[in-house]
């Protein structure tokens, strides 16, 4: 990557946003669910995104591409959201029960809606743009921001 082509520090500290929006409302969400394999999932999650961040990090500021740390989210995340899935799903029945409907109703279940349509519009941008793209980047993370946001404000009303 070279000249205008290279990611700047301001998109990696944006980059960071929706790694803490997430990490914080999934520590909400684990706590309230009483399950350390949900947290552990979950830090596999937040331990994948500053990998990325650290990655662009880096690119802008050592102009040194360490291409594992790129693709690594590409593995991490999934593992950590299969994890999040078994703890939610081995959870004592009575709390699962009781995070469920809080999050099915008003105002939780809109911000967690809005959560999972960024998420789509995620998969749309990482079929669309390269990793390297500074512009696919700017979009993808601003999407990001808002739906991790939207994670972290429907976890608070839980």
């Amino acid at each position: 990557m070279t000249g205008e082509e290279k990611f700047g520090w301001q998109l990696a500290l944006v980059d960071a946003l929706p790694v803490a929006f997430f990490g914080a409302g999934a520590a909400i969400v684990g706590v309230k669910l009483g399950s350390a394999l949900f947290s552990c999932g979950a830090l596999v999650c937040v331990a994948a995104g500053l990998g990325k961040v650290l990655w662009k990090l880096l690119i802008a500021l050592a102009d040194r591409d360490v291409k594992v740390l790129g693709a690594q989210l590409r593995y991490l995340m999934p593992l950590g959201f299969v994890l999040m899935i078994a703890g939610a799903m081995t959870a004592e029945r009575s709390a699962a029960a009781a995070l469920l409907g809080a999050a099915t109703r008003l105002p939780a279940a809109a911000f967690f809606a809005l959560c999972v349509l960024g998420m789509c519009a995620m998969v749309v941008c990482a079929k669309r743009f390269d990793r390297y793209d500074v512009r696919g980047n700017w979009i993808e993370q601003g999407i990001n921001a808002c739906a991790q946001g939207c994670f972290l404000l429907g976890a608070l009303f839980l």
